[in-house]
């Protein structure tokens, strides 16, 4: 058996890259795209997806922990990486040591970092009604230790919800905090944009008079990747056409031929209605290929979906073909099918397995193969 393979398409990386910059900013300069990689680039592998962006452009990346910036660092030299954690007393030493720039969430942090470290730059993250990280607009702007800050951020809570009066209501608490922001840190720069917002918002800098739009730092993740990053799949960002980065393959192990009235797999969960073959694929849940697509998922194979069928196991699943080999696409042992990819979109995918493709990707199992 060889193990599953995902495939990475980097041109269409880029191609997304611009798609989404280009989407708020037109032609203005690729630093105003940030771009997040935390969690192995959504776990689609840091390295090849990191270097390609930069090679686009892209000079400033976004990672969750001290860990991963370090990794980051090792291949990016000259980036600005931005640690999404902050920093805490465990963390301090090897976020001054790789150079990077902790997003501080809280006034122990802030206080934390300005002691014998006020001239290094940081990012200031202010929670605008998310309730994760960040702090309240009040510390933001009253009670602060000296700091250079060189970013200041917030996160929506429901930025994939076309419409939804949430994000409005966030942007209002946000832009409230910048006149006085920018009075303390005149140099820094602005973010509330992920890739949802990227997508929604055309004429972004109008929340706030007088910031100018080269201030302004979207940070782009799942789109990235090729998934539609809002939740409503009629909204007109969706329409917005992003290119297909990671394809999932899988080899066929066996194929046989069953009878009317065969029951497929653990649990007997699926009996043939008549005489048909069976292809066993090597991907199973250990790979990120969930038990909810038993009996309801799909693969695909020149042309043509053919279903799964039984319960998916650790390493395996099936899926049925007809009776006549001439039929149903000309499986052979050996042959490499699509699980999700440009044909079988990683979005029905994730509906199907009852999560979004953010899971999706980085369920992925680490034993399949990162191609690019």
């Amino acid at each position: 058996m060889t193990a599953p393979r995902l495939q990475i398409d980097l041109d269409a990386l880029a191609q997304n890259f611009h798609t989404l910059r280009r989407r708020v900013a037109g032609d203005l300069p690729t630093q105003r795209a940030a771009a997040v990689v935390k969690a192995n680039a959504y776990g689609l592998g840091m390295a090849p997806i990191a270097q390609r962006l930069w090679q686009e452009g892209c000079r400033r990346f976004f990672v969750a922990l001290a860990d991963e910036g370090a990794q980051l660092r090792s291949m990016l030299p000259h980036a600005q990486i931005y640690v999404l954690a902050g920093v805490t007393g465990q963390t301090l030493e090897a976020i001054k040591a790789h150079g990077l720039i902790p997003v501080l969430n809280s006034l122990e942090q802030c206080r934390l970092w300005s002691q014998g470290n006020a001239g290094s730059t940081s990012a200031l993250h202010i929670d605008t009604g998310m309730h994760r990280l960040g702090l309240s607009p009040d510390e933001a702007m009253s009670a602060l230790p000296a700091l250079q800050v060189e970013l200041v951020m917030t996160h929506f809570a429901r930025a994939d919800e076309w419409g939804q009066a949430m994000r409005m209501q966030q942007l209002e608490r946000f832009a409230a905090c910048v006149p006085a922001l920018l009075q303390r840190f005149p140099e820094a720069l602005f973010s509330a944009n992920n890739s949802a917002g990227a997508l929604t918002d055309s004429v972004l800098p109008t929340w706030v008079a007088g910031l100018d739009e080269h201030r302004l730092v979207d940070r782009l993740g799942i789109g990235l990747f090729g998934a539609n990053p809002h939740s409503l799949k009629d909204c007109a960002a969706a329409a917005v056409q992003l290119a297909t980065v990671a394809t999932l393959e899988a080899e066929v192990l066996q194929i046989r031929s069953v009878a009317a009235g065969a029951s497929v797999g653990y649990g007997s969960t699926y009996t043939v209605a008549q005489a048909c073959r069976l292809a066993t694929i090597g991907v199973g849940y250990a790979d990120g290929v969930s038990r909810l697509l038993s009996n309801q998922g799909q693969v695909y194979f020149r042309g043509q979906r053919f279903a799964m069928v039984g319960r998916v196991s650790m390493d395996s699943l099936v899926v049925e073909l007809p009776a006549d080999s001439a039929v149903g696409g000309g499986f052979t042992v050996g042959d490499w099918v699509e699980v999700f990819g440009s044909n079988i979109g990683v979005d029905e995918v994730a509906t199907q397995m009852q999560t979004i493709a953010y899971e999706v990707f980085t369920g992925l199992g680490s034993r399949v193969r990162r191609l690019s």
